[in-house]
């Protein structure tokens, strides 16, 4: 194994480890020696990496707009073949994943955590989020770069609320299943603005 290849797998099992602490600990918790231990590698190997603790959680974050675009780019696709809205598979992808990866999608929009203008960073999180304006603008309403925006605030909004139980504190309906409400209320806002954009063509 090259010098290369034995730094990226060391950088690959640390970030791995501080997406482990993260899970069982929350980012608050995340720290250096912690994750270095669990790597199985020196105290100096995440400074050596990433340079501090917020460059670490930033590449963490970084990974997971990585893994947030693929999984829209599949419901892109996945709408393509299907005939499906594709606002609609993007807001249910966007949902799934939150709810599935509840501490990293926290970390990915934690400011106060990371290194919000490392440039890795910053081009993960606006391919990941551009799939869903791409949506927004391909239905033609006025203003779609503004209705990109609330769609974006719509799905991320209902993945808080239904990690904090709070749909189902005031919904009549779907009251035991939370997930299932939240799905159904992407359905209507997708309704909602395929609505709003046919009155503009």
């Amino acid at each position: 194994m090259t010098i290369t290849d034995q730094n990226s797998s060391a950088r690959d099992a640390l970030l791995q480890s501080a997406r482990e602490e993260l899970i069982e600990r929350g980012h608050a918790s995340v720290s250096l020696r912690a994750v270095a231990r669990r790597a199985g590698l020196s105290h100096a190997a995440p400074a050596h990496f990433f340079g501090d603790r917020a460059g670490m959680l930033t590449a963490v974050a970084t990974v997971g707009f990585d893994e947030l675009g693929r999984t829209l780019a599949a419901a892109t696709r996945d709408a393509s073949a299907s005939g499906q809205s594709a606002l609609d598979c993007l807001g249910l992808a966007y949902v799934e994943f939150g709810l599935a990866q509840p501490a990293l999608m926290d970390l990915m929009f934690r400011r106060s955590e990371l290194v919000t203008d490392d440039p890795a960073f910053v081009a993960a999180q606006r391919t990941a989020l551009g799939y869903l304006r791409d949506a927004v603008s391909a239905m033609g309403p006025a203003d779609s770069e503004e209705w990109s925006l609330v769609s974006w605030a719509v799905v991320h909004g209902l993945v808080s609320l239904t990690r904090e139980g709070a749909l189902t504190r005031v919904a009549e309906t779907h009251a035991t299943d939370p997930a299932g409400l939240a799905r159904h209320l992407v359905a209507v806002y997708g309704a909602g603005v395929t609505a709003i954009s046919a009155q503009h063509t």
